[in-house]
């Protein structure tokens, strides 16, 4: 039976070691828990491992807080170091578990999950570092890989402040739901590279959230305009970057890393998901969510990974 998955006769009084056990109502499903559900080395840290970096359920016992209290935790080692959220129960310490908004359903939370912590950080940033230096609002932002869970929602997010949204996607059938999240245009990766080999090309981006890295990202470098900024918060197209300083020396650009999973405080997640729980009734109709049993876990990450999926899988035990 694999680690994680509670054999009959489970108790929760035997979670030693960890504070609290939280019976898990639903998952969120990433691109690191495909990574990991292959076995990748560099996200499976022990093995046997259960992926799942996501959860949202009810505190069934252990530790300060009361039982049948809904939460939401994220990262904090599951899924990589320590068994993660498909599974039917989780056990961690209190300290990382996130109260629940009120009214915001588990399925619901998991839809968004690390993916909506993610676009928030990533929007946020770009507004500390672009708007202050751009405030003109009829120039483009874009967004890469913009079928995915975290594109997508950056797309809903940067077209909520009022930013003019292309969406980047190789998918036409990711072209409707990205219009109805707030895109005003939606274009192929092969239709915003420019193909002449210049360090720098004309400036067409004010902010960039890049879903994708690898040489996608390093032809965006090129086309930011002045003083505008790229949040990097993914690696799905490569790890290498072959750019020039030229961007950044030479048009003042910032090229700025988002980690969702350890620089937010616990307070600062905890306001991130009351804005989430803000966002949901936005993009609930629009929103491509798949509901997965844990069955269906094998078949989905095998799917993501070869680039076949759209928008968020949610796994419910």
């Amino acid at each position: 039976m694999a680690a994680g998955v509670e054999p009959l006769g489970w108790s929760p009084g035997d979670a030693a070691g960890d504070d609290v056990v939280v019976r898990v109502e639903a998952a969120g499903f990433n691109y690191k828990d495909a990574l990991c559900s292959s076995g990748h080395p560099g996200v499976m840290r022990t093995s046997p491992l259960v992926p799942g970096i996501d959860a949202a359920g009810a505190v069934v016992a252990g530790g300060p807080l009361p039982a049948g209290m809904p939460v939401v935790v994220t990262g904090n080692g599951m899924g990589e170091v320590r068994d993660g959220a498909f599974a039917t129960f989780v056990r961690m310490p209190a300290a990382v578990l996130i109260p629940r908004p009120a009214g915001f359903p588990a399925e619901a939370a998991m839809a968004l999950g690390t993916a909506g912590l993610t676009a928030l950080l990533a929007c946020d940033r770009l507004a500390e570092l672009v708007v202050e230096r751009h405030a003109v609002r009829d120039e483009a932002w874009l967004v890469t890989g913009a079928s995915g869970g975290v594109g997508m929602l950056s797309v809903a997010v940067l077209a909520a402040s009022g930013r003019r949204v292309v969406a980047c996607s190789r998918k036409a059938s990711a072209a409707a739901p990205l219009r109805d999240l707030g895109a005003v245009e939606v274009v192929s990766p092969d239709a915003i590279r420019d193909p002449t080999p210049k360090s720098l090309v004309k400036g067409r981006w004010a902010g960039v959230v890049d879903t994708v890295g690898g040489p996608l990202l390093a032809d965006v470098l090129r086309a930011v305009r002045p003083g505008g900024a790229v949040a990097a918060i993914g690696m799905a197209g490569g790890a290498d970057l072959l750019t020039s300083v030229h961007p950044f020396i030479l048009r003042g650009v910032t090229l700025a890393g988002i980690d969702a999973a350890s620089l937010p405080t616990h307070d600062e997640r905890a306001g991130l998901w009351q804005r989430l729980a803000a966002l949901w009734p936005r993009v609930a109709a629009t929103f491509p969510v798949t509901r997965l049993a844990l069955g269906d876990v094998g078949d989905w990450a095998a799917k993501m990974l070869a680039g076949g999926t759209t928008g968020r899988g949610v796994v419910i035990p």
